[in-house]
């Protein structure tokens, strides 16, 4: 069936099976070392997610394919997936999400020679991003599996989306993780 962004429930599950899998696969490049093979996919699926009404997974992915980009020394894509990303930060005030992604992401240019690029983006949002570090895990201290069960895409509990409590949301798919106690 197609994507009928006026159905409630299809918002809930914009990334159809065939992007799951396009999703998975990214992941699983990313993680064996072939940024420029995943991040053109991780961009499509922002694209995807960002038609289908899911601005903030859309901007971490945008975010996931600047990193990849980054990281395989393409610098003109890396700049344009970055500046998608932080403008959503920024746009829907996701401040501790935008610091985090802007520290990485310069810190990732810098580190593979782009320093254009790291420095038109601290020119264009220093003012507008609070530089985020890791903050003090919650005082119960659960633990989240570091990849989504579903996707395969990292989980970062001191970035993501909390549902409740015990539970987060994967950046990339929305898949609901649960923690376990330690």
């Amino acid at each position: 069936m197609p994507y009928d962004p006026s159905d409630p429930a299809a918002k809930e599950s914009a990334l159809q099976p065939h992007h799951q899998k396009t999703l998975t696969e990214a992941n699983y490049l990313m993680e064996n070392g072939k940024p420029g093979q995943a991040a053109p996919l991780y961009a499509k699926l922002a694209e995807v997610l960002a038609s289908a009404g899911q601005p903030r997974r859309a901007s971490n992915l945008h975010a996931q394919a600047a990193m990849a980009f980054a990281r395989h020394r393409e610098e003109a894509p890396a700049l344009v997936q970055a500046r998608a990303a932080l403008t959503f930060f920024v746009q829907h005030r996701v401040g501790r999400q935008a610091g985090f992604f802007y520290a990485n992401i310069t810190r990732e240019m810098t580190k593979r020679g782009m320093k254009n690029a790291a420095d038109a983006l601290v020119k264009e949002f220093s003012s507008k991003v609070v530089e985020s570090k890791p903050g003090t895990p919650p005082a119960t201290a659960l633990r989240f599996p570091t990849t989504c069960p579903q996707c395969g895409g990292p989980v970062r509990t001191d970035e993501v989306h909390w549902i409740d409590d015990g539970t987060v949301e994967c950046d990339f798919c929305g898949t609901p993780i649960h923690s376990s106690a330690e």
